[in-house]
């Protein structure tokens, strides 16, 4: 419970700075490999209740959400469920990393249905079939390396693809 009433002034103490940074003149900044996977829906503190209550907002909210994720314990609970922006596996945001680092060789090789990069994403996977994980990623490439995703739905669109063949699903971890 104390946690819990901390959490809330902190909160508020947080709410206040922000109302007065929101008052400066907005910083250019380049966009950061973070920046680019804001559309997941949750921040620096991970998913969780604290991701559904302050989302992606940058700063030291997140530190509010991050006492929130772990405090209800709704983290665990959310990665386990696949709830409160939990959805995605750890190895999907490995993968996207994998992918947003790697962009350009990880999609030719796509294309091409061969290459390092793509073993690289099967180790990720955990997949022990190569050979059939690379055909179906050249096979879905239009879906997985859409120009309009990001790399977070890239990662997320082989997921699909893994799942949605039997052969691959049982090659591949627990995705």
């Amino acid at each position: 419970m104390r946690k819990l009433l901390f959490a809330l002034a902190t909160l508020g103490l947080i709410a206040g700075a922000q109302a007065q940074e929101q008052k400066k003149a907005p910083k250019q900044h380049k966009e950061s490999l973070h920046d680019q996977f804001s559309g997941q829906g949750y921040g620096l503190a991970g998913c969780g209740l604290g991701s559904v209550v302050f989302g992606a907002k940058p700063g030291m909210v997140q530190v509010v959400a991050a006492t929130i994720n772990g405090t209800a314990g709704s983290q665990t609970f959310g990665i386990s469920s696949g709830t409160s922006n939990c959805d995605m596996p750890e190895m999907g945001m490995a993968a996207a990393s994998f992918i947003e680092v790697n962009k350009e060789v990880v999609s030719k090789d796509a294309a091409r249905g061969e290459g390092e990069s793509l073993d690289n994403l099967a180790t990720i996977f955990q997949c022990s079939d190569f050979a059939l994980f690379k055909s179906k990623i050249k096979e879905n490439y239009g879906k997985v390396f859409n120009p309009e995703l990001n790399s977070y739905d890239s990662s997320r669109a082989i997921i699909q693809t893994i799942k949605s063949d039997l052969a691959l699903t049982k090659a591949c971890g627990n995705v």
